[in-house]
């Protein structure tokens, strides 16, 4: 028999990222530290384990915990359950209703393991379903480390390989950034983004809360002009024998400065020796964003599926307008992003974006509170 229990935060202190490492399914985001970083950005923490008969742990999950009033609660799990899937039972839905205090929950969870037909019909099974409007893409990129550097050179597109040769024979140079500032970083996604026309990656607060909170286990390169200025940094996160890519942006100047390719590789080879032996290159959508697509397939990195996101509820309509708020949030962020490219308006979208989530979230605990 399967019990879930939901640890302290001195247990999960002192041992999570042990027992989550023995796992092979283990995700950055599943560690302690990137839980104390959703909690600086003013979210609850709640980690569960589950254990057998013999009180060995098969399962772990941790998620993010937003509270509203009458008893709802909204819970975001990246990168698990970790684990046993056919823990995710009953069971699981219980600890997540009686651990939390809650009377009505709208729990989503993004398994950041590769996809296959036995996990997808387990989680149907279990009362897991596929959202119709997913966070995040369940499709990305995996480079193998586990294999000598002439190989993985070897592995890399032609034109890859001769645009990292002429980054070479420049005088710009790539060193370990370990004293980052969050102004620094967040001025180079600033210029990315306004040169590209994107919406806002990352904001500075949350830059901020990365650096402040993630710094151990993250590993981050940057490549400088010849006046010391930042034009492309690359950072990810390592847990065990795995890595995902967290910090990536190249500023104007360095676009056609090929830095992107010395920080890249700077970083591969880091993480080869410390022993990292996949990198994910964190998401892919050729249609969206072909250019960065195409750059990613040049490393030799091989295309993944994960299992991706799943949801559940304690009532069907709370499922219906989980998913539907999120699907509002996304298309005021597409409206935006549409106004910050025609350069119609300054910060108006950031309000605008802000306001509309703000409005979707209070309609769908409204209409949660009303499930009796």
């Amino acid at each position: 028999m399967i019990t879930w229990k939901k640890l302290t935060e001195e247990e999960a202190r002192q041992s999570w990222d042990e027992t989550l490492a023995r796992f092979a399914d283990c995700a950055p985001f599943q560690s302690h530290a990137w839980g104390e970083y959703r909690r600086a950005l003013n979210w609850e923490q709640c980690r569960w384990v589950a254990v057998n008969e013999n009180d060995e742990v098969v399962a772990m999950m941790q998620a993010s915990l937003r509270r509203y009033p009458g008893g709802v609660g909204l819970l975001w799990c990246e990168g698990g359950p970790v684990g046993d899937l056919a823990a995710c039972d009953e069971s699981l839905h219980t600890a997540l209703k009686e651990t939390t205090g809650l009377k009505r929950v709208y729990c989503r969870f993004r398994c950041d393991r590769e996809r296959n037909i036995e996990d997808a019909l387990r989680l149907t099974a279990l009362g897991w379903k596929l959202p119709w409007s997913p966070l995040t893409t369940c499709y990305s990129m995996a480079l193998d480390l586990d294999k000598p550097e002439e190989r993985l050179l070897a592995d890399c597109d032609r034109n890859w390989r001769r645009n990292l040769r002429r980054f070479q024979e420049g005088n710009l140079k790539v060193t370990q950034w370990l004293d980052a500032g969050a102004d620094e970083v967040f001025a180079v996604y600033d210029s990315m983004q306004n040169a590209k026309g994107l919406e806002e990656q990352l904001s500075r607060e949350e830059i901020e809360k990365i650096l402040a909170n993630l710094r151990q286990q993250l590993v981050l390169y940057r490549c400088d002009d010849e006046q010391g200025q930042v034009m492309s940094l690359l950072g990810c996160l390592v847990i065990g024998d795995r890595a995902c890519c967290v910090l990536s942006a190249t500023s104007e100047a360095g676009r056609g400065l090929n830095t992107s390719y010395g920080v890249f590789w700077a970083l591969f080879q880091h993480c080869q020796r410390i022993g990292v032996k996949s990198l994910d290159l964190a998401g892919i959508d050729p249609i969206r964003n072909h250019g960065v697509y195409r750059f990613k397939r040049a490393t030799g990195a091989a295309p993944i599926e994960y299992l991706g996101e799943w949801d559940w509820a304690t009532q069907p309509r709370m499922r219906w307008f989980g998913n539907w708020a999120i699907e509002r949030r996304d298309l005021l962020k597409r409206v935006s992003s549409t106004l910050a490219t025609t350069r119609a308006v300054a910060k108006a979208p950031a309000r605008v974006v802000a306001s509309g989530v703000r409005a979707a979230l209070t309609l769908f605990v409204a209409i949660g509170i009303s499930f009796e």
